[in-house]
């Protein structure tokens, strides 16, 4: 009859590994959905795109350290995310 019930150690332990494999299950999701984003039907050009993204992000992590490095002394900061803030400067429309 003990073979039956299972200790709440058991239990626990089932539901960590549980957890764990949809958690692996989603990261793996993750990926695949992450490539089909970038997937430019060349293998070349994907590679460009996924490493521009990479790019990206590692500027933004930069900067963000940066700005953590200035709050730490008591510098103002402020964050401003792309899309925001100052436009971007276009060519004058050629006059007539």
């Amino acid at each position: 009859m003990a073979g039956k019930y299972q200790t709440a150690a058991e239990l626990r332990a089932e539901q960590r590994a549980e957890t764990r494999q949809r958690g692996d299950e989603e990261d793996r999701q993750q990926r695949v959905m992450v490539i089909a984003e970038f997937d430019a039907g060349d293998p070349d050009a994907t590679m460009h795109a996924m490493a521009e993204a990479i790019l990206e992000y590692r500027r933004a992590l930069r900067m963000l350290g940066r700005a953590v490095d200035l709050a730490k002394v008591g510098a103002p900061v402020a964050l401003i995310g792309p899309g925001t803030g100052v436009p971007r400067r276009t060519a004058a429309p050629a006059m007539r």
